[in-house]
C-alpha cells in the first residue's frame, strides 16, 4: 500500500474561503413534463408571476416548499429554458436557512456528471434573495416511468431495469466521490427522458433513455466542517422520505449516515423497479411503528411479488437483499459495487455478494459457454479417469504429511511459549490485569532465547511472529532487532525452511520500507521473491504479496522501469479468478497509479486507479487496514490535482478509519494526518495546519527517534509553517536544528538540504539579518547547480533567493544576472501567470528602475500584476 513520503511545504497561492454552507430541499422535482407535474390550486396565475429574475424571464411556477419557490425560466445567453429556484423572503428565512440554501448550490456545484441535474448560476435577485438556475429537466419521474412499463416482466425488459438502475447507481457513485451523499433517493427524484430530450413512453418500441438525479437539497457534503455545523439541526430528526430510508437514517442518527445509506435507498429502488412494490408496506402505519418495521423487520422476499414470465434469479435478490442489510457494514461499501453486480449478472458472471463456492462458479461459466462446456465434458471424463490412476499423488501425501507434522510441533512449541508470557496479563494466574499488549511483547522478547534454547528454527519463527507484530504497532525499534535476529537465524541454520525464510525476508523488506531505506527494502523483497518462486507449495496469495512489496520499494527508490516490470508480474499473478478474489488484487490498481504520477505526472489517472483500489479492497474486506490507505492515497491525488475542499473530506473520513483500527499512535495515522495538515495549509488554514504537524511530529518522535528522516521532515515543514506565518525566531531556531542532523544523515548535496538551506535564507532575510542570508542563500544555490544543474526550477528558486540578498546588500550588478536566469526558467517552465514568474519579474523591475534602465524595466512591466 502507498505510505507517502513527507515533502517540504510549499506557500499557498490562494486564500479561498474552504467553508461551505448548509442546505435543505424543496420537495418537488424539478420536472418539466405534465406527467410528473402536481397542480397546486392556489398556484399564481401568469399575472401574479414576477416578468424576469436576476435576468432570466419566468415562464411558470413548477412547485414550491417551505422556504423557496421553483420556477421554469428563459436564459437570454445561452438561450435555454432553466429551471430557477428563488429563495422567499418572510419571517422563516433566517440566517440558518439562508446557509443552507447556500449549501445546495455548494452542493450542486460539486456534481458535474451527465445523470445529475447541472447547476449553471447562482446570485441574488434585486430584493437580494438568494436564487439558482440550473437544468431544466423534460421526462418522466421514475415511478411515472414503471408504471407505464409491461406488467409482465420478460428477460428483455428486466435487462431494460437493471440497466436503467445501473446508470442510477453509476451516478449517485458519482455524487459519492465528490462527498456528497444525497440522502433522499426515490423514483420521484430520478427522471427519465429519451436521449433526443422527449418524453420517454412505454411500449416495446422505446427510445434510448437518460437518467436524472434530482433534488440533492438534503444531500451532506462529509467534509468535517460542515457535520459540526449540521449537527446542531439535524441530531435526532429524520431527513428524507421515510419507505426509502435506511434504518440509521429513519432512528435519526445523523453521524451515522454515509454512502452505505444511499446503497439502502438504491436497494428500495431496485426492489420496486422489480416487483412494483416496496419491501415494506407503511402506508397505513404510525411514524413510530413504520421506524421499528425498517430497523428490525426483514423485507418481503422478491419472490413473492415477481411478475416475470421466467423464475426470478437468484442473484437478482441477492443484490437486492445485500444493499438492505439493516447493519451498514453488512451492505454494499459502495453504490459502484451493487452497480458492478448488476453488470455481473447482465453479463452471466458470479456476483460479489454471493460467497464464491466453487459450484457457483461453476454454474455462471457454464451459462456464458454452454457449448464449450458440452463439448469439453467428455474429455474432462476422460482426464478423470487417468487421474484416478496416477500414483504421483501418493508422494505429494507424504510430503504434505512430513510438513505438516513439523509445522504442527513447531506451532505447538510456539503457543505454549505465548500461553505462558500472556498469563503476565491474567490476574487469576497472579498477573496485572492493566498491562498492554507493548508491555507483552516486551515480556515475551526476554524469555524468548532461554525457552527456545536448541531449537533455532523456533526460535526464529517466534522471532519472526514477535517483530512483526510490534511492526504493526508502529515500534519500530524492537521490530528491528527481533527482525533481523530472526532472519540472521534463518541464514545460519542453513535454509532448511526456504519458505519460512522467505516469509521472513518480506516482513524485513517492509521494516525497511517504514524506515525509508528503499535500496534495502527491494533487496528483501527480490529476496523473497525469489524463494517463493523456486517453491512449489507457495501460494498465490505469498507470491503477489512479495511481488507488490517489491514494485512498491521500487518505486519509492525511483526505479521505474524495473517498477514497471515487476508491476505487470504482479498483475499477472491476479488476472486468473483466484486472484480477482484476494485483498491484494486492489494494490495492484494502487501500484499503477502511483507509477502513473511517479513518473509522468498523471494525477487525473492516479486518482481514478486508486479509487479502484480502494472500491475493490472495500468489496472484498471493508474492515481491512489497507481501505484507509487507498482513501488516504485517492485524497493525496485530489489535492495534487486542486481540489482541496475534495481531499479534505477524503482525508477526515481515512483518519477516522485509521483511528477505528490502529488508533492515533501509528505511523500510518500520522502519514494521512500531514497529508491533511498539507492541504489546510493550501486552503491558507495555517493555524490548524500547524496544530496537525505538531500531533504528528510528538506520534513520530516516540516511535522513530528524534533524528528519523520522516521526524525530521515533519520539523522541517512545521519551521516552514511558522515562516510564512510570520514567526520568523521560532523558524529558524527549528532550521538550524535540523541543518547538521540532515547533512549527517543525508549527506550535503540533498534535495532535504537544499529545502533546509533555503528557507533558513528566507527567514534570515525576513529577520534582516542579511549577511548571514548570503552566506546561506550562496550556499544553497552551490548545492542546486550541482545537483540539478543551472537550468533546473529548483536552481531558478535558489538563484532568486540569492538574487534578492544581493539587491538587499546593493550589490546590483552581481544580482541581475541570477534574476534574468530565474525569470526565464520560470517562464518557460510554469509560464507568465504563475506567481513565482511575477515575482521575478517585480524584482527585476526594482533592479532596473534603481540602475536607470528604462526600457528593461518597461519590459518585465508587463509581467507584474499591479
Amino acid at each position: 500500500m502507498k505510505n507517502n513520503r513527507d515533502e517540504p511545504l510549499k506557500p499557498a497561492e490562494n486564500d479561498g474561503d474552504p467553508n461551505l454552507s448548509l442546505s435543505e430541499t424543496i420537495e418537488n422535482p424539478l420536472g418539466g413534463d405534465g406527467a410528473t407535474e402536481t397542480v397546486d390550486p392556489d398556484s399564481p396565475t401568469a399575472d401574479d408571476l414576477p416578468q424576469s429574475i436576476g435576468g432570466y424571464r419566468i415562464v411558470r411556477q413548477l412547485g414550491q416548499g417551505g422556504m423557496g419557490v421553483v420556477y421554469e425560466a428563459e436564459q437570454q445567453q445561452p438561450r435555454r429554458r432553466v429551471a430557477l429556484k428563488v429563495m422567499r423572503q418572510g419571517s422563516g428565512v433566517d440566517e440558518l436557512r439562508v446557509r443552507m440554501f447556500e449549501r445546495e448550490v455548494a452542493t450542486l456545484a460539486r456534481l458535474e456528471h451527465p445523470n445529475i441535474a447541472a447547476i449553471y448560476e447562482a446570485g441574488r435577485t434585486d430584493h437580494g434573495e438568494p436564487f439558482f438556475a440550473m437544468e431544466l429537466v423534460q421526462g418522466q419521474t421514475l415511478d411515472v416511468w414503471l408504471r407505464e412499463r409491461p406488467v409482465e416482466i420478460t428477460p428483455d425488459e428486466l435487462e431494460l431495469r437493471l440497466g436503467v438502475f445501473r446508470t442510477i447507481a453509476d451516478a449517485v457513485h458519482a455524487a459519492h466521490q465528490r462527498g456528497v451523499i444525497h440522502r433522499d433517493l426515490k423514483p420521484g427524484n430520478i427522471m427519465v427522458t429519451a436521449a433526443d430530450g422527449s418524453t420517454v413512453s412505454g411500449g416495446s418500441g422505446d427510445r434510448a433513455q437518460i437518467i436524472k438525479i434530482l433534488d440533492f437539497g438534503l444531500a451532506r457534503l462529509t467534509d468535517a466542517d460542515l457535520e459540526a455545523a449540521t449537527m446542531l439541526t439535524e441530531v435526532g430528526m429524520i431527513k428524507g422520505t421515510l419507505p426509502y430510508m435506511a434504518p440509521e437514517q429513519a432512528r435519526g442518527d445523523a453521524g451515522a449516515i454515509e454512502v452505505r445509506t444511499d446503497v439502502y435507498a438504491l436497494g428500495v429502488i431496485l426492489y420496486e423497479m422489480l416487483t412494483g412494490n416496496r419491501p415494506y408496506d407503511l402506508s397505513q402505519t404510525a411514524l413510530v411503528e413504520a421506524v421499528r418495521v425498517i430497523c428490525e423487520q426483514d423485507p418481503a422476499p422478491l419472490s413473492g411479488t415477481w411478475q416475470g414470465t421466467r423464475r426470478l434469479d437468484a442473484d437478482v435478490e441477492t443484490i437486492v437483499l445485500h444493499a438492505l442489510e439493516k447493519d451498514p457494514e453488512r451492505r454494499y461499501g459502495s453504490a459502484a459495487g451493487m452497480a458492478e453486480d448488476v453488470e455481473r449478472f447482465l453479463r452471466s458472471q458470479p456476483i460479489t455478494a454471493r460467497p464464491p463456492t466453487v459450484g457457483y462458479r461453476a454454474g455462471r461459466f457454464v451459462r456464458r459457454h454452454r457449448l464449450s462446456v458440452a463439448m469439453a465434458s467428455i474429455a474432462v471424463a476422460a482426464l478423470i479417469a487417468v487421474a484416478i490412476t496416477m500414483t504421483y499423488q501418493a508422494a505429494v501425501v507424504a510430503r504434505e504429511r512430513d510438513r505438516a507434522e513439523a509445522e504442527a510441533a513447531k506451532a505447538e512449541a510456539m503457543n505454549e511459549f505465548l500461553a505462558t508470557m500472556l498469563t503476565s496479563a491474567d490476574p487469576w494466574s497472579g498477573g496485572d490485569r492493566n498491562v498492554t499488549v507493548v508491555q507483552a511483547l516486551d515480556a515475551a522478547e526476554g524469555q524468548i532465547e532461554t525457552a527456545f534454547n536448541g531449537q533455532p528454527e523456533v526460535e526464529a519463527s517466534m522471532r519472526a511472529v514477535l517483530g512483526n507484530a510490534y511492526l504493526g504497532l508502529g515500534k519500530l525499534e524492537p521490530a528491528a532487532a527481533e527482525i533481523e535476529r530472526a532472519v540472521q537465524m534463518r541464514i545460519e541454520d542453513g535454509g532448511l525452511d526456504q519458505h519460512s525464510l522467505g516469509q521472513l525476508r518480506l516482513v524485513e523488506s517492509k521494516l525497511k520500507q517504514v524506515s525509508a531505506d528503499y535500496d534495502a527494502a527491494v533487496e528483501s523483497a527480490a529476496d523473497a521473491v525469489r524463494i517463493f518462486s523456486q517453491d512449489p507449495d507457495t501460494k498465490l496469495e505469498d507470491q503477489l504479496n512479495a511481488c507488490q512489496h517489491l514494485t512498491r520499494n521500487l518505486l519509492y527508490a525511483q526505479r521505474f522501469a524495473e517498477a514497471e516490470t515487476s508491476l505487470g508480474q504482479c498483475e499477472e499473478l491476479a488476472s486468473g479468478n483466484e486472484g480477482q478474489q484476494l485483498l491484494l488484487s486492489a494494490e495492484n490498481f494502487s501500484l499503477r497509479g502511483d507509477l502513473y504520477f511517479e513518473r509522468d505526472g498523471n494525477a487525473t489517472e492516479a486518482e481514478s486507479l486508486s479509487r479502484q483500489a480502494y472500491e475493490r479492497a472495500l468489496a472484498v474486506d471493508p474492515d481491512s487496514g489497507v481501505v484507509p490507505t487507498y482513501l488516504n492515497n485517492v485524497a493525496q491525488y485530489h489535492s495534487r490535482s486542486g481540489d482541496f475542499e475534495g481531499a479534505l473530506a477524503y482525508f477526515d473520513l481515512a483518519l477516522a478509519l485509521y483511528e477505528k483500527r490502529f488508533g492515533t499512535d501509528h505511523p500510518e495515522y500520522a502519514i494521512c494526518l500531514e497529508n491533511r495538515g498539507g492541504v489546510l495549509y493550501q486552503l491558507g488554514r495555517s493555524d490548524e495546519t500547524l496544530a496537525s504537524l505538531e500531533e504528528v511530529w510528538e506520534i513520530r518522535s516516540r516511535n522513530l527517534g528524534p533524528n528519523h528522516i520522516n521526524v525530521v521532515r515533519t520539523r522541517l515543514n512545521m519551521g516552514t509553517v511558522a515562516m510564512i506565518r510570520g514567526d520568523y525566531e521560532r523558524a529558524l531556531s527549528v532550521f538550524r536544528e535540523l541543518k547538521p542532523i540532515l547533512i549527517e544523515a543525508r549527506g550535503l548535496d540533498h534535495p532535504d538540504v537544499l529545502a533546509v538551506l533555503r528557507n533558513e535564507g528566507m527567514t534570515l532575510g525576513y529577520l534582516n539579518r542579511n549577511a548571514e542570508a548570503l552566506v546561506v542563500s550562496k550556499q544553497a544555490l552551490e548545492i542546486s547547480e550541482r545537483m540539478n544543474g543551472s537550468a533546473h526550477p529548483q536552481t531558478a528558486r535558489a538563484q532568486l533567493d540569492y538574487g534578492i540578498a544581493l539587491i538587499r546588500d546593493g550589490r546590483l550588478t552581481e544580482a541581475e544576472p541570477l534574476l534574468v536566469a530565474a525569470f526565464d526558467v520560470f517562464l518557460a517552465e510554469a509560464g507568465a501567470e504563475h506567481p513565482t514568474t511575477r515575482d521575478a519579474a517585480q524584482r527585476l523591475v526594482q533592479l532596473y528602475e534603481q540602475t536607470g534602465k528604462v526600457d528593461e524595466a518597461a519590459r518585465y512591466r508587463a509581467y507584474v500584476v499591479e
